[in-house]
């Protein structure tokens, strides 16, 4: 069946309180099979959940929850600390958690809130491969920050901090504008050592917030010393009140060019989600700055038009334009060539057919301008969870096998690049059909849309070495203008990530580093190939070096989360919505991700409030370095 009608998108909190409820479906098609609106802003706002925790949440159930956790072989609550560079830290073997606040107690109806990290970005100074920034939705204030962790020593050590973002000045009417939130953050530094810290602000709307608000905004803060202070007020590259035609500025992300054979050496480019009010449309915004981000030149709508990839509209406007899409990413080669990676969505599809695309974008002048979009691949996206689970209505999440509830929390698959030379450009993307998961093999196989969600299905969901998410591969040695999966089906690319013992496994959320001192590039992904974890809902981290060689990171299999719970399910529904890993000049890998380890805690409601309850597994960001 084509894919169904929209659905009718609520703010709940940001323009929703950035996070989008869907609420009715109808299933009105476009004569080429799609819907006439894509199954709705599915990966809202970063770094913040779509839906507040159920306030009917109880103490008791965190209670049961966390004697789940503890008799899985939960971790233990770093203490306080006089050895980190603040508060809380814990060196746990190989793995080191990277943000040092020591965590807070949050009521069970509002768990992760005031306590969780998820969401990473990473970035090692071209100067000094010791000095490592991160990047990440942060919650120890109460809701969604941008957190930035430094250090110093090649991660051993870490300072923790939240950017200064109170307010931006001048405000839309008024000397300031104050924010309630923010999140989605990227990291980078200049050649000069230079650290930069690029994130998405905004305001809660009702029901969330008694402020009628959906304001969001785009700004850059920047840091002399690595990260530890910034810059105040942050540099604002774009800013919108929301009462005109932009819904929401979303899924942020930069990139600066540091190459010392570029002529746009120290640029710095940001790309972004540009949804309209109705959300039946978001172009890819762009801008770039010469001057260290002091000022900023915008470039509208670069995602481009193509009769031939996309031929369906959602919004209205002229056939054959590309605006449906989400996840962008820029990125640039030696030579300065700028390139913008991004999902697309209005591809045509029929029957069971439920693939969506990876497109790009290049740049030869600087961002000024930009050529027509270019398939890099198909892909299928994860399925849909509320079909699968029960639970998150309106995401795709990566369910278990056999199917539980024990992994509802929203995922995307989405592109990562690198370009390793002027000519080669290497493009990671998660895909659900894939070389170990399709019809040929008789293991999965696509079987449209849930006509209620928009979302795809599959026959296999659930099934023990059915349905499997990989990561997969797709390459172009011709500077971007055409790559591998371009034409080639993604269920014959090569998968990055490898297979144990017979058993398949789900891979996803990817992220791809080039490695300076093997030219090669470098891919950490989550991974649920160790033990049982298919069936646990548990995962781990591991690393593709650029060898070829696959390194499980984590020193211990990670736990479902209880943070952001949604009624009736014993796990959470947000996790963030990626990772990431940088590579320094020394050929060490960086990979950091969200890490469900240490146990959470609620005060009592049954009488004392002193007395702290086990409430499951929270989240913290952590690391390890390793050869690439």
């Amino acid at each position: 069946m084509g894919r169904p009608g929209p659905w009718k998108v609520v703010s709940v909190g940001l323009v929703a309180s950035l996070v989008l409820a869907l609420l009715v479906g109808s299933s009105m098609l476009p004569a080429a099979g799609r819907p006439t609106k894509p199954g709705a802003n599915r990966f809202a706002p970063s770094g913040v959940v779509g839906v507040d925790p159920d306030a009917a949440a109880t103490a008791a159930t965190a209670r049961a929850q966390a004697a789940r956790a503890d008799a899985g072989g939960g971790g233990s609550v770093p203490g306080p600390s006089v050895s980190g560079t603040s508060g809380c830290n814990d060196v746990d073997g190989t793995n080191v958690r990277v943000n040092q606040e020591c965590t807070n107690q949050s009521a069970a109806a509002f768990l992760g809130r005031g306590q969780g990290q998820n969401e990473t970005s990473v970035a090692v100074n071209p100067k000094d491969a010791r000095r490592l920034l991160v990047g990440q939705n942060d919650y120890r204030r109460g809701d969604g920050a941008c957190g930035a962790d430094w250090s110093l020593d090649g991660g051993r050590r870490w300072g923790s901090e939240l950017a200064p973002l109170s307010f931006t000045a001048p405000g839309f009417t008024q000397a300031r504008h104050y924010w309630d939130a923010s999140g989605d953050p990227s990291v980078a530094f200049d050649s000069g050592g230079e650290a930069y810290l690029f994130c998405l602000a905004f305001n809660r709307a009702p029901p969330a917030s008694d402020v009628q608000s959906a304001a969001s905004a785009l700004v850059l803060f920047r840091s002399a010393n690595g990260g530890a202070s910034w810059n105040f007020p942050a540099s604002i590259v774009k800013q919108d009140d929301g009462t005109g035609a932009i819904g929401l500025l979303d899924k942020p992300y930069m990139a600066i060019d540091t190459s010392k054979a570029s002529r746009f050496r120290d640029r710095i480019y940001v790309a972004w989600a540009e949804y309209n009010t109705d959300f039946s449309a978001d172009p890819i915004g762009f801008a770039w700055s010469d001057d260290h981000g002091a000022t900023w030149n915008l470039v509208p709508g670069i995602s481009g038009t193509s009769a031939a990839l996309c031929p369906v509209n959602f919004s209205g406007a002229p056939a054959g334009t590309c605006d449906a899409n989400q996840f962008p990413q820029p990125f640039t080669a030696p030579n300065g060539d700028l390139y913008v990676v991004f999902q697309n969505f209005n591809n045509a599809v029929s029957g069971d057919d439920n693939r969506s695309q990876i497109l790009l974008v290049k740049s030869t002048d600087g961002g000024a301008s930009f050529g027509p979009p270019v398939k890099v691949s198909d892909f299928n996206d994860l399925p849909d969870c509320l079909t699968y689970t029960g639970h998150d209505a309106g995401r795709s999440c990566v369910p278990t096998a056999p199917l539980s509830d024990r992994s509802i929390f929203r995922a995307t698959n989405y592109p990562s690049v690198v370009a390793t030379s002027n000519r080669r450009i290497v493009v990671t993307l998660g895909s659900y059909l894939n070389r170990h998961s399709n019809p040929g093999r008789g293991n999965c196989a696509p079987a449209g849309f849930n006509p209620a969600t928009g979302l795809p299905l599959y026959d296999g969901v659930g099934e023990v070495n059915g349905c499997n998410n990989d990561i997969v591969l797709s390459v172009s040695d011709d500077a971007g203008a055409s790559f591998t999966g371009t034409t080639t089906p993604v269920w014959e690319l090569p998968s990055v990530n490898d297979e144990r013992g017979g058993r398949l496994a789900d891979q996803w959320w990817q992220w791809a580093a080039h490695n300076p001192k093997t030219g090669k590039v470098t891919v950490a992904y989550y991974d649920r190939k160790y033990g049982d974890a298919m069936a646990t809902g548990a995962f781990d981290i591991t690393l593709r070096r650029s060898n070829g060689d696959h390194v499980r990171v984590t020193n211990q299999t990670l736990p479902p989360t209880q943070e952001f719970p949604e009624a009736g399910a014993s796990t959470g529904v947000f996790v963030g919505d990626y990772l990431g890993v940088a590579v320094g000049s020394d050929g060490v890998a960086h990979p950091v991700w969200t890490d469900t380890r240490n146990p959470i805690f609620s005060p009592s409601t049954g009488g004392d409030v002193r007395e702290l309850v086990p409430a499951g597994q929270g989240t913290d960001i952590y690391t390890r370095a390793l050869p690439g």
